[in-house]
């Protein structure tokens, strides 16, 4: 008997739970929708959350961070900055990566004309801000 494969493929518009961040204030343009697709509730992880967010043209993120863990992000389609607590600014695009060390205060921002598809990477598992 052939055991269960326990190797996962997913789409990250079916199989996520998705959530709407950011619509309690929406005068701060900060109304992103978040796809949760690597967590401990939807496939069982232990060290890694991973999913996609979406900003519209000139919407943002709260500035915000993760204690406790880094966070990779890969920019699929779009541009945009990524802002720290300090209002530094760095631009990024479409195939860029950034790296966001532990407990790091960051925004980002969508500056283009066009949706902004950002994939994020925690590890450990971290939190999502509730904003």
């Amino acid at each position: 008997m052939k055991e269960e494969m326990k190797i996962k493929v997913l789409d990250p518009f079916k199989d996520a739970k998705a959530l709407w961040l950011g619509l309690e204030q929406p005068e701060l343009n900060q109304i992103r929708k978040v796809f949760q697709l690597i967590t401990p509730e939807t496939v069982g992880s232990k060290h890694i959350m991973a999913g996609i967010t979406i900003f519209s043209p000139g919407e943002a993120s709260s500035l915000h961070n993760h204690p406790g863990s880094e966070e990779m992000d890969v920019v699929i389609r779009g541009s945009g900055e990524v802002v720290d607590a300090h209002g530094n600014r760095r631009t990024f695009k479409e195939g860029d990566y950034m790296f966001i060390p532990d407990g790091e205060y960051h925004q980002h921002v969508n500056t283009g004309n066009e949706p902004l598809w950002l994939l994020w990477c925690y590890s450990p598992q971290g939190y999502l801000p509730k904003d």
